[in-house]
């Protein structure tokens, strides 16, 4: 019997383990965010993509090359990295011009939206079934969006622009998590990060064709160097949390992001969010909850009869 009780214990604190790491994860990233929204306009995305993307390099290089060896880094599967890396990347670009431009609580529950918008690009281009469930969650999520986006619409150009870069920003971060599903089991998550950070670094460079970069105030300096490395603290955390703990548990904790963002928005930016986000984003939480849970649970009846079979 002292064995079974001692291999609990360990996967209990494994559990706990990636579920701690999961939630610095969404902390990381909603500060991150924080940090993009508190930088505005004055500092154009092109160059925060910059910053964000070199500090990953180089802190990622460091971690493959202290754990794996920097060969982890080879790959013959270009062109899956480029498509998976080109969406990631756009969508990062319209994730941070979004956030100039709407409340953070607004932008992260469109955020939500992407395995909606996953479920959809899944059944068009994988040809995968749609079952009940699925349609019904659908239904509850894009119900969500239009009550969260609809009074958006009509409160200025600027609002309206910046929900539908939410929009385009969410639709695009589905087609890099769809290119991802293809190479699942192909490539190390080092390596996709990797030449995903070095894809947006090599777009945010290019942009410096549509006029030069201001030379940042040292306050601008300080916040570049937070979203970097918030940024990054998120994406090892994030990926680290998943060894611990089983999918299933630590994936429904990203909805804790909509808290840090309220708290965020109200203390540091004084905003508060329109009634329709209460309304709306539970709808699209829910919706996506939903897929989540019935996407685990079939892939957990699958193991299980993967065990069973001799």
């Amino acid at each position: 019997m002292m064995p079974r009780v001692s291999q609990s214990s360990d996967e209990s604190h494994h559990a706990v383990l990636g579920i701690g790491l999961k939630l610095a994860s969404v902390f990381c990233l909603a500060a991150m965010a924080a940090c993009v929204k508190y930088l505005g306009s004055a500092v154009p995305a092109g160059q925060v993509v910059f910053f964000r993307g070199a500090i990953a390099i180089l802190v990622i290089g460091v971690v493959a090359w202290r754990a794996e060896g920097l060969q982890v880094l080879k790959t013959r599967n270009w062109r899956a990295h480029a498509s998976r890396s080109l969406a990631g990347a756009l969508s990062m670009f319209c994730w941070f011009i979004s956030l100039t431009m709407i409340p953070l609580a607004t932008m992260m529950s469109i955020s939500f939206t992407v395995p909606l918008f996953l479920t959809v690009l899944a059944m068009i281009f994988l040809r995968e079934r749609i079952f009940a469930y699925r349609w019904a969650a659908l239904a509850i999520g894009f119900l969500g969006v239009i009550v969260i986006v609809g009074p958006g619409l009509f409160e200025g150009s600027g609002s309206a622009a910046g929900v539908g870069i939410a929009l385009a920003a969410a639709v695009l971060a589905a087609f890099a998590l769809m290119f991802l599903r293809r190479m699942s089991g192909r490539e190390h998550a080092l390596t996709i990060t990797f030449y995903f950070f070095v894809t947006s670094t090599a777009l945010a460079l290019a942009t410096l064709v549509f006029g030069a970069w201001p030379m940042p105030t040292q306050q601008q300096w300080v916040l570049l160097g937070l979203v970097g490395g918030f940024g990054v603290l998120g994406q090892l955390a994030m990926t680290y949390s998943y060894r611990y703990a089983e999918a299933s548990l630590v994936a429904p904790l990203d909805y804790v992001n909509m808290l840090f963002a309220i708290a965020i928005g109200f203390y540091i930016f004084g905003e508060i969010p329109h009634v329709s986000t209460w309304v709306g984003a539970p709808l699209v939480m829910a919706a996506g909850g939903i897929i989540l849970w019935r996407e685990y649970a079939t892939l957990r009846r699958i193991r299980s009869a993967a065990r069973i079979v001799p």
